[in-house]
C-alpha cells in the first residue's frame, strides 16, 4: 500500500518511519527546502542554530521517544547530551535563582530543602504529576483504548488550579510552574495534563542535540528512504483533488500530480483546508478548524559570541521578571513585554565556552499582525525598526543572568512571528498548535480520522504538541492503518527481546 504524507515535520517523519517499518510505500512532501519543521538547523555567517526543539526529553532510559528510536533503529544515530539541571529559573523581582535537578529523587529532595514546611504537600503533588503522565497510555507504550472520558478530574482542570490544591506557598506555586514556556500556559485555561507530562518529561532526564536537532529528522528520513520510499523537499501540496469522498491525488507547487492509497496531513489544518476544493467538508467542520484559538508565537534572537566570552551551561537559563507574571508570558500588555525569556547555549568544542546564544520570549501575533501580507527580506523600515526595539529588550532582560552578553555579541539577528508563520507554515506562527482550554476541551480537540475516507490527520495539532506528543500522535495515525495497538506491542516486544539479550 502507498502512503503519502503532507509534510516532513517531525509528525510526518514519525508517522511515515513508522509505516516504512511495517512495509509501506511511504512518500514525504515537504515545502520547504530542508526537512524537519521545528528540528530543522541553519547556518549564519559559519555558526550553526536550531530553528527550535533546544532541549527534549523522553530518551532516558525506558523514556518514550527512546523506546520509538530503538524500535526505529536510528538510536544509535543521535548525538545526545543529558543534564542533571533541568533549568535553572531567576525571578528578577527578589533577584533569586533556583536551579532545578532532574530525576525524581532529587527534585522532590530540592524543593523539599527550600520550602521544608511544604514537605507532604511537595510529595503528594509529585505523585500526582506522575499519576496523571500514567492516565495517556502512550506516554509509557502501554497497550490498550485511550479514551478522552476515562480521564481523572485532575487530568484536565486548569494546571494553575491543579499545583495550588497541593502547594500552598505562592513562591512555591510559580516555581513549580518552571515549564510554562514550553506549552505557553495561560492560568485558569491550559489543563493540567500538558503541565505534567512536559513536567515529568524533563523531571525524568532533560538532554539535548550535540550538533542539532536535525540529526532526528534526517535519521527519520533514512528509514523512509532505506525502505524504499521518498522524502521531496521544495514541494508544497498546493491543491487536494477529492471526489466521491476519496482523496484522488495532490498537486505541489511545482505542478506535479502524486497518487496513493492513503493520504496523511501532517500540516496545519487550516494550511490544509485551503489546498481542497468544492465540499469535501462540511462548512461547520471548516469554520471550527478555522475558529478554534491557536498558542501564541514567539520572538527569537540569535546571537553569535565572541570566542571564550561567555561560559557554557548545559541547561536552559529562563529569566521571570516576577513570580506574580509566571502565568501572564503569553497574554501581556505590549508595554510590560517580555514578562520572561528562556535562554540556549551552544557548546565550543572543549565544552567550556559557548559559541552562540539562542533566546526566547513567548508574543502575540497582534504584535506583528500589521505586517501580515509581507515576506521574509521584504517587510520594509518600520518593521526592521521594530524588530530591533524588540531584541534590544530581550538582550537587556538576559544580561540579567549574563552580565557581559552585549560585548559577548559578535552578530546577532532575530526571528517574529512572521517567520514562524512563513517557515513552518503555521497560523499566526502558532510554535504549539491548537490552543488547549480546560473550560472547553472537546473543541479543539481533533479526531485523526476526517469525513474523508482516505485522509488522516497527524502533527501537533492533534491531542499534544512537543516532540513527544506527535510521536505519541504519530503512533495512533499508523496504527489506523496497521491495527489497534500493533506497533505499541511491538516496541515492546522489541524492548524485551533487546533486555533478555543483555542479560548475564
Amino acid at each position: 500500500m502507498e502512503v503519502l504524507v503532507i509534510g516532513a515535520g517531525l509528525g510526518g517523519l514519525f508517522c511515515g518511519a513508522l509505516l516504512s517499518k511495517e512495509g509501506y510505500r511511504v512518500t514525504v512532501l515537504e515545502k520547504n527546502a530542508g526537512i524537519g519543521g521545528g528540528l530543522q538547523n541553519f547556518v549564519r555567517k559559519g555558526e550553526m542554530y536550531e530553528t527550535g526543539m533546544h532541549v527534549a526529553g523522553g530518551f532516558h532510559e525506558n523514556g518514550s521517544l527512546k523506546r520509538i528510536c530503538c524500535y526505529l533503529g536510528i538510536m544509535d544515530r543521535l548525538d545526545i547530551r543529558f543534564s542533571d539541571l533541568m533549568s535553572s529559573l531567576t525571578y528578577l523581582d527578589t533577584d533569586r535563582t533556583f536551579n532545578i535537578p532532574s530525576g525524581r529523587d532529587r527534585f522532590t529532595a530540592y524543593l523539599i530543602s527550600l520550602f521544608p514546611h511544604e514537605e507532604e504537600n511537595i510529595k503528594r503533588y509529585v505523585d500526582a504529576l506522575f499519576r496523571l503522565s500514567e492516565e495517556d497510555r502512550l506516554f509509557y507504550m502501554k497497550s490498550g483504548q485511550n479514551s478522552f472520558f476515562d480521564h481523572s478530574e485532575e487530568f484536565t482542570m486548569p494546571a494553575d488550579k491543579f499545583i495550588a490544591s497541593y502547594i500552598d506557598s505562592p513562591e512555591l506555586r510559580s516555581l513549580l510552574a518552571f515549564v510554562n514556556p514550553l506549552y505557553a500556559g495561560v492560568a485558569g485555561h491550559s489543563p493540567a495534563y500538558l503541565h505534567a507530562m512536559i513536567s515529568v518529561m524533563f523531571i525524568d532526564k532533560p538532554c539535548c542535540f550535540v550538533k542539532g536537532s536535525s540529526q532526528l529528522a534526517d535519521a527519520l528520513a533514512s528509514v523512509i528512504t532505506e525502505a524504499g520510499g521518498s522524502v521531496i523537499t521544495s514541494s508544497a501540496v498546493t491543491r487536494t483533488v477529492v471526489r466521491n469522498r476519496r482523496v484522488e491525488s495532490v498537486y505541489d507547487s511545482n505542478g506535479k500530480e502524486y497518487k496513493a492509497d492513503v493520504y496523511i496531513s501532517a500540516i496545519h489544518p487550516c494550511t490544509l483546508l485551503d489546498t481542497i476544493e468544492g465540499r469535501a467538508f462540511t462548512p461547520f467542520y471548516k469554520k471550527r478548524l478555522r475558529n478554534i484559538p491557536s498558542t501564541v508565537s514567539a520572538f527569537k534572537v540569535y546571537a553569535k559570541l565572541k570566542k571564550g566570552h561567555l561560559p557554557y551551561a548545559e541547561h536552559p537559563v529562563n529569566i521571570i521578571d516576577s513570580k506574580k507574571n509566571t502565568w501572564k508570558m503569553s497574554r501581556y500588555r505590549l508595554e510590560d513585554w517580555p514578562h520572561g525569556i528562556s535562554c540556549f547555549l551552544a557548546p565550543s568544542s572543549d565544552g567550556k565556552w559557548a559559541t552562540h546564544i539562542t533566546i526566547l520570549s513567548l508574543m502575540d501575533w497582534k504584535e506583528v499582525s500589521r505586517w501580515k501580507n509581507t515576506r521574509t527580506g521584504n517587510r520594509g523600515d518600520e518593521y526592521e525598526i521594530w524588530k530591533r526595539s524588540r531584541m534590544e529588550k530581550v538582550i537587556e532582560m538576559a544580561e540579567k543572568a549574563f552580565p557581559n552578553l552585549r560585548d559577548s555579541i559578535e552578530d546577532c539577528f532575530a526571528a517574529s512571528p512572521l517567520t514562524f508563520r512563513d517557515h513552518l507554515g503555521t497560523k499566526e506562527g502558532s510554535i504549539y498548535g491548537y490552543f488547549k482550554d480546560s473550560e472547553n476541551l472537546i473543541y479543539s480537540q481533533l479526531s485523526i480520522r476526517t469525513k474523508i475516507e482516505n485522509l488522516l490527520l497527524t502533527g501537533q495539532n492533534v491531542n499534544m504538541h512537543g516532540m513527544g506528543g506527535v510521536a505519541m500522535t504519530a503512533i495512533e495515525t499508523a496504527e489506523i492503518l496497521v491495527g489497534k495497538d500493533v506497533i505499541v506491542n511491538k516496541i515492546n516486544l522489541y524492548e524485551n527481546i533487546q533486555t533478555e539479550a543483555n542479560l548475564p
